[in-house]
Order: structure tokens, then C-alpha cells, then sequence
């Protein structure tokens, strides 16, 4: 591989002269005879700067990270597409880390982040974020950071959240109006999204005088779509008079419709379905009714905010944007 010290002995100029040639924000002058020596060089040789070690030469460095706990959740990889869009327009690139809930993951991908001197970092605050260093450490190394679609927040970075609590409730009202009453809540575990979403479940039941029956609640070990049929069958097998299910996310939802459908339970006439996120609700059959959350929107508010933590430091306040969720109604319900 072709080096800045091939480059200066082609040239008969010192490392430090061809340095200065590329680094064009670079107050060294150099002047037009010697600049021209350097650049046929580098054509000749083909040789391109290492852009990190540039970087970290200037303490920064044109990537951003993404930071979540899986891509395989269809909703963090819709998401994932369009931050990537929006960087490439600022001639940024993106590192992609999936934490799967591990703190050694989180730490590993930290220490990664730190010395490689990120630019940025983008990061659902899940529960192995918050209870680490791993914002701290960011912070105090000067990297901005902005919180993403997840159901906590914090005082010291900008964070984009989504009002789940809402929409939760939104998604159930809907179904008592629309005559279901026995009506069956599927979350996962250790996860402050279901606390949240739950939340608005059960204030929907209340705010229409139904009864919460904590059998018609099933609560996952993941939010795949494996886990969204092993709960309808858990469900369905145990209380027969259950007319809706509201389930966690549209994964784990379209398990929910596998296993009606296996079982022929007309779906929406003998039991409605609604899922959340809209990541897949297209593609089941029939098609998901679900809470739509604007992934377009979400990325593009969470890298404004975080390009202006870039361009120009942290001197404004933090701000807390709010995410509403919107029924959209398709064939389930």
C-alpha cells in the first residue's frame, strides 16, 4: 500500500510538505511549484490519505455511530437507512453497532467509538446504556451524542422520543370503539417501552370502564416474530373469550396473525389485531392495522440534532423532540 512517505520522495519534498498539500484547511503554505510536485505524485502513485489517521491527527473524524440493540429489528434498521441518507449528505459514513442488550457489547463498541474519535453518536437509551458510563464517557470525551427512540431521556443530551404512552392508548380505543372489550396486551421483558405502552393500555381500559385481567397480558422474552405466535398461542389456549390483541411491536404482531390463521380464527371478525411501528404491517396476511412511527421523521430530527452539536458545539440548551404515533388501519381490524 502506497504511503505519504512514498508520496514525498516521488515528490522530493519532506512528509510534512505533502501533509500540508492534502490537508487543505492546513495553515501551512506551500508554494505553487512544490503543491504541484505533490499532486502529480499522489496521481501517479494513486495514493489515498488514511482518513482516520487524519482524523485523529484533528481530533475528528467524518463518521457517525448508530447504536442500537439490534438491526435485526425491522424498526431500527428502517431507521438506520435513512440516518445513513442524511449523513451521506453531509459526507459523513456511519458505523453500525448492535449492543443485543449486552453491557460488554455496549462497553466494547465505547472504547471503539472513543479512539477512533467519532464525530458523533446516535444511541437508543436502553436500559444497558443507562445504567453504564457509556453517555458519560462520550460526553466527556467531547463526542455529541443524541438519544433516539427509546422510552427513556436524559438532562445532558438532546433526545428524539416517541409519546408511547399515547399511542398505546390511541391503538386500544380504537378497538373498545369499535366493539372489543377482551382485549389482550403482548410486551417484552425488561423493557421500558412495554412499561410505557402498557401503561396506555391499561389507561384506555380504564377510561371505558373495562376491567384490566392481567391473564390477557403476555409478557416475551424477545420481539421476534417466534415470540409474537408463542404468546397468541399462550393467549388464545388459555382465555377463549379474547377479541383483540395489541401487541409490542408489527415482528412480533405478524407471529400473532401466523398463529390465527393455523388455528383458522377469522381474523378481524373473531379477533382483531394491532400492531406498532408499521415496519411490517404491509406484508402480513391480511394486512396489519398498526401505529405508525415516522422513521423518516425520527431520523431526520435526530441527525439535526446532532449536526448541530457538531457545527457548532454545545453551548444551546438540550432539547426533548416528541414523536406522535398515528393509527393507521389496514385488514386486521
Amino acid at each position: 500500500m502506497v504511503t505519504i512517505k512514498d508520496v514525498a520522495k516521488k515528490a522530493g519534498v519532506s512528509v510534512a510538505t505533502v501533509s500540508a498539500v492534502i490537508n487543505k484547511d492546513s495553515d501551512v503554505k506551500v508554494s505553487d511549484r512544490l503543491s504541484k510536485k505533490v499532486i502529480s505524485a499522489v496521481s501517479e502513485l494513486n495514493y489515498r490519505p488514511n482518513r482516520i489517521a487524519r482524523a485523529l491527527s484533528k481530533k475528528e473524524n467524518p463518521m457517525i455511530a448508530y447504536v442500537v440493540p439490534t438491526i435485526r429489528n425491522e424498526f431500527f434498521s428502517q431507521i438506520g437507512h435513512y440516518i445513513e441518507n442524511f449523513a451521506f449528505e453531509k459526507k459523513y459514513g456511519v458505523y453500525l453497532c448492535n449492543t443485543h442488550s449486552r453491557i460488554e457489547r455496549s462497553d466494547l463498541y465505547l472504547n471503539n467509538l472513543i479512539e477512533n474519535r467519532v464525530g458523533g453518536v446516535i444511541v437508543t437509551l436502553t436500559w444497558e446504556i443507562m445504567t453504564s458510563n457509556f453517555i458519560e464517557n462520550l460526553l466527556e470525551a467531547d463526542i455529541p451524542v443524541v438519544g433516539m427512540a427509546g422510552a427513556r431521556k436524559r438532562d445532558d443530551i438532546d433526545t428524539v422520543l416517541i409519546d408511547d404512552q399515547e399511542g398505546s392508548f390511541k391503538a386500544v380505543e380504537y378497538l373498545i370503539k369499535n366493539n372489543k372489550s377482551n382485549i389482550a396486551f403482548v410486551g417484552v421483558e425488561e423493557s421500558k417501552t412495554t412499561e410505557i405502552r402498557y401503561s396506555g393500555y391499561k389507561k384506555a381500559l380504564k377510561e371505558n370502564n373495562l376491567k384490566l385481567d392481567k391473564d390477557l397480558v403476555s409478557i416475551q422474552k424477545d420481539f421476534d416474530r417466534e415470540d409474537g405466535y408463542q404468546a397468541a398461542e399462550e393467549l388464545i389456549e388459555n382465555n377463549g373469550s379474547i377479541d383483540a390483541i395489541f401487541v409490542y411491536n408489527d415482528v412480533m404482531a405478524s407471529g400473532v396473525i401466523d398463529y390465527l390463521n393455523y388455528k383458522k380464527i377469522k381474523i378481524p371478525d373473531e379477533v382483531a389485531v394491532i400492531g406498532y411501528d408499521n415496519s411490517v404491517a404491509s406484508y402480513t396476511n391480511p394486512k396489519l392495522s398498526t401505529m405508525d412511527l415516522p422513521k423518516y421523521k425520527i431520523a431526520e430530527k435526530t441527525m439535526e440534532l446532532l449536526f448541530r452539536r457538531i457545527d457548532n458545539g454545545g453551548s444551546d440548551s438540550y432539547q426533548t423532540h416528541l414523536i406522535h404515533p398515528k393509527l393507521v388501519i389496514r385488514e386486521t381490524t
